[in-house]
């Protein structure tokens, strides 16, 4: 195993039961769903990119509070002759060591900016790992309606070939209207034209899933068939969830660093005085050597980036209560238009799903015994396809705003487990 592997599944052991604790009410995955993102993120290009940007964020911290000066050695030797007529070499030495201080902190400021711009990328990591759940998801959900739509269609073409079969034999026998027998051929032609378009639908479906998880489709799993229940969601636990997204993070510790930003622009207006300490030798005299230089800060007092900090600084914290309100709002949308959805898939599954199960066996009796024509068996058949591609987008639906609600309300998923940090 990797120590990237080891990187992503390592914190879902540690907080696993964190993630347990809040099930009630923070969108998790299924079972089946959350074992198979486990085997993805590790290698997924997508989380792999953000955690390169987290660790290189970290090592940038890592470099922007190292000290800022080094200190320097001089070493000088000067030759000075004599005047004639005595002309004597005598060399004068000198060595000395400068030093800059850093007297307002100002690598301990960046260090600081760089850490909190290391944990914003820290927390956008985990963002891209909810949004490359939501987007499986949701692949996941489209794979199974349009499996579900092409078995349907499939279905419906083989009845109406059936049924022309018979027509057919009939019209030969004369005991079926000519207008019947066209009925029958326009219904198999149409049935077989969506049964194409399902086929079609299928292919671009499997191929948006690869897409979504670069993966084998045999390794994708199936959903469920129960929906997973609704959270119930104050709006004091809505406001909690917003303060605690990740984008909410990442905005946070933005902000964070505009602050110390503008702490550092203001250090940076305090000159680093530097001083010098060292000796020197002419002869048989020996001399100490202090010395201080302090910048005059004149053609450039720093006032003008005092002030471009504080303004980046209101935008990070304007850009932190904006995210926060979006968030809040993503949430209460996401959790009623999912409830919407889960209520109207119960509807379905039901009353109609039944009702067109015995329906379709009903008219095929019907027919068969002769108490209902072709044109009306036709009709009434597309009426039942009708219910029955209605109960395939309700349950599609469903799990399409199921897998908004776990963009908008998941505060992590490390393998598919909402996660607290």
């Amino acid at each position: 195993m990797t120590s990237r592997t080891l990187a992503v599944l390592i914190p879902l052991a540690l907080l696993g039961g964190a993630a347990s604790a809040t099930a009630a009410d923070v969108a998790a995955l299924p079972a089946p769903v959350e074992a198979f993102l486990a085997s993805l993120f590790p290698e997924h290009p997508r989380t792999q990119l953000f955690e390169a940007n987290r660790a290189r964020a970290a090592a940038e911290a890592l470099a922007a509070g190292q000290a800022l000066y080094n200190p320097e050695l001089e070493f000088d030797a000067t030759p000075e002759i004599s005047s004639p007529p005595e002309t004597k070499l005598s060399p004068q030495y000198s060595a000395a060591m400068r030093l800059s201080l850093d007297v307002t902190d100002k690598s301990g400021l960046r260090g600081r900016q760089g850490e909190e711009t290391a944990l914003a990328a820290r927390a956008e990591a985990r963002l891209a790992r909810v949004g490359l759940a939501a987007d499986i998801l949701a692949a996941l959900a489209e794979r199974e309606a349009a499996r579900a739509r092409q078995t349907a269609a499939t279905r419906q073409a083989d009845l109406a070939t059936r049924i022309l079969d018979v027509t057919i034999k009939r019209q030969k026998a004369g005991e079926l209207p000519a207008i019947e027998f066209g009925a029958a051929q326009l219904a198999a032609a149409d049935a077989k034209r969506t049964q194409d378009e399902a086929d079609l639908a299928l292919v671009e479906a499997e191929e948006g899933l690869r897409a979504a998880c670069l993966c084998t489709i045999e390794m994708a799993p199936s959903l469920p068939a129960d929906l997973v229940p609704p959270p119930a969601l104050s709006e004091e636990r809505i406001q909690e969830l917003a303060a605690q997204r990740p984008e909410t993070e990442a905005a946070r510790r933005r902000a964070a660093a505009a602050r110390q930003g503008f702490d550092l622009a203001r250090a940076q207006r305090v000159p680093d005085p530097t001083i010098r300490l060292g000796g020197s030798s002419e002869g048989e005299e020996k001399r100490l050597l202090v010395g201080l230089s302090i910048p005059i800060p004149v053609l450039n007092s720093g006032s003008a980036e005092v002030g471009a900090a504080g303004r980046a600084l209101s935008e990070a914290e304007a850009q932190e209560r904006l995210v926060v309100q979006e968030a809040a709002q993503m949430i209460r949308k996401t959790a009623r238009a999912y409830r919407r959805a889960f209520d109207a898939e119960q509807s379905w599954r039901a009353q109609a799903v039944p009702a067109v199960e015995s329906q379709s066996a009903l008219l095929t009796r019907l027919w068969r015994a002769g108490d209902l024509s072709a044109t009306d068996l036709l009709v009434q058949m597309r009426e039942t396809a009708r219910s029955e591609t209605a109960a395939i987008d309700a349950r599609a639906t469903a799990w399409s705003a199921y897998a908004s609600l776990v963009r908008a309300t998941s505060l992590d998923l490390v393998s598919g487990s909402a996660r607290h940090d």
